[in-house]
């Protein structure tokens, strides 16, 4: 697999739907993260209603990947109710065995970085703003 594969159309579709997105500027929490590795960089920020993730945004300066992963998590989570705590090591037990297919509950669009799976080195650009969305709904919990 060539680097230039993992870039394939519905990655660059998430990255480029993401771009679009305003970063908001009422919310409850927020969380940054970034990768010291290739200096990617996640913000993500979060309103909650009534248990609710009522809006979500995730600003990326970085990759396609990341772009693409913040894309997916605005995605999935908004207007859901909080994701399952096991969330994060089901995502990361799934990226990490090459062959598996077996999704451990997550949603199936995560199916998207499949071909990631064999390209440990981008795996973090991949789970970061996912990590940093549970980090914020983790903050919530603690103010509450």
């Amino acid at each position: 697999m060539t680097e230039l594969s993992i870039y394939h159309e519905q990655i660059l579709k998430l990255a480029a739907l993401n771009k679009k997105c305003i970063e908001l500027k009422k919310f409850d929490s927020s969380f940054r993260l970034k990768n010291p590795l290739c200096g990617d960089e996640v913000n993500v920020k979060i309103l909650i209603k009534n248990k609710i993730i009522k809006d979500i945004s995730a600003n990326v300066r970085g990759c396609a990947l990341c772009e693409a992963s913040a894309g997916l998590v605005v995605k999935i989570f908004k207007d859901k109710q909080i994701p399952i705590n096991n969330f994060m090591s089901n995502f990361k037990l799934w990226l990490e065995d090459e062959k598996s297919t077996n999704l451990y509950n997550c949603p199936s669009e995560i199916e998207v970085f499949y071909p990631i799976k064999s390209i440990k080195n981008r795996h973090t650009c991949v789970t970061m703003p996912f990590q940093a969305t549970l980090n914020v709904l983790d903050n919530l919990k603690n103010i509450n």
